[in-house]
């Protein structure tokens, strides 16, 4: 298996047009209440309570069913080929990693290649959940490792709710497995993983880990047909795995926690982010924090954080980062690397 370096480029995003604030949510939250017009301020202040723990502000959303998983995906795909001034004309790999898709088959990354005009020697989909996006860069890593002959591999993502937000809130109750849901927002994000640096720069990768807790599958699904449901404070809970697995993985590379400079996580809500960088003395002011902005961006929020980074701070050379996700199932992933200008 070849040991020769891999290099991650700076991350292409798309968003839908439709920016929705949590007024625009609380009322479709009403539009679908049926009890007594007294009995809603429970429920809408049990809203607002979880929207101002996670910081929960603005999100995208697409609300039209026809909308494409692999359009958006290309789209963020166009735009990573923009922001890394380069052409898809050395793409041997594509791997798409979104939850949601518009049929069991063939993969998702077959329409992604067909809308971008490229044929790939290979394309596949990996799914993991919120940790997709990184179990693709992750598998796109091994596959390179494996194959030398392959030159660019694209990593692909989007993320649309389509109809799995529920909405159908009765009870203050029901928040416990429906309140995750509402912080949800839209996004898809993609980048390339290739054997030299970009121009550009881009992240050079030391490691890619992935940690499972597999007894704790039934806490947040999205089943077949159904509507999304998190048992949010259980879920929460499981933030403590994540802390002893990072450190461990740093260990492997010697590094500590404040060695790094940047960490790019998954944005579940704002607080557990600031939680786990505390956690590992990490600090939170290395953290970047975009859930404000965007809500959960599920598996498409690593992709659209690290723009953001880009976008408002910059990565000097030789500066490392951590990206890193944890979703249903339990799982947890992280990307490290040193930040390099080719």
């Amino acid at each position: 298996m070849s040991s020769e370096a891999l290099f991650l480029s700076r991350p292409g995003v798309a968003f839908p047009d439709h920016l929705v604030d949590n007024a625009e949510i609380i009322a479709r939250v009403e539009r679908h209440y049926r009890g007594p017009k007294s009995g809603f301020s429970t429920i809408q202040s049990g809203i607002e309570k979880i929207f101002a723990l996670c910081n929960s502000k603005e999100r995208y959303l697409e609300d039209s069913l026809d909308a494409r998983v692999a359009e958006y995906a290309a789209r963020a795909a166009r735009h990573c080929l923009e922001v890394n001034g380069t052409t898809f004309d050395d793409v041997d790999l594509l791997i798409h990693g979104g939850i949601p898709r518009q049929y069991f088959e063939p993969a998702t990354a077959m329409e992604v290649a067909d809308r971008l005009g490229i044929s790939p020697g290979h394309a596949l989909d990996v799914t993991a959940a919120c940790v997709g996006h990184i179990e693709a860069i992750h598998t796109a890593v091994a596959y390179m490792k494996m194959h030398p002959e392959y030159r660019t591999a694209l990593i692909t993502t989007a993320e649309l709710t389509y109809d799995y937000i529920d909405y159908d809130i009765q009870e203050a109750r029901d928040l416990k497995s429906k309140a995750a849901g509402l912080t949800i927002g839209n996004a898809a994000a993609a980048m390339l993983l290739r054997r030299r640096p970009f121009p550009q720069g881009g992240i050079q990768i030391m490691s890619v880990d992935t940690h499972t807790a597999p007894a704790h599958w039934e806490l947040c699904t999205a089943p077949i047909g159904g509507k999304f449901d998190s048992s949010s404070v259980e879920l929460m809970r499981l933030g403590v795995l994540i802390p002893p697995v990072m450190k461990r993985n740093l260990e492997k590379l010697g590094l500590k926690a404040t060695d790094i400079d940047h960490y790019v996580f998954h944005q579940p809500s704002e607080v557990m982010v600031r939680k786990i960088l505390d956690d590992i003395g990490a600090g939170q002011e290395r953290g970047v924090y975009t859930h404000h902005l965007y809500g959960n961006t599920a598996s498409a929020a690593v992709g659209v954080t690290y723009h953001h980074l880009l976008q408002t701070q910059g990565i000097r050379p030789g500066a490392k980062v951590v990206l890193g996700s944890a979703a249903a199932g339990f799982t947890a992933s992280m990307v490290t690397g040193t930040w390099t200008v080719g």
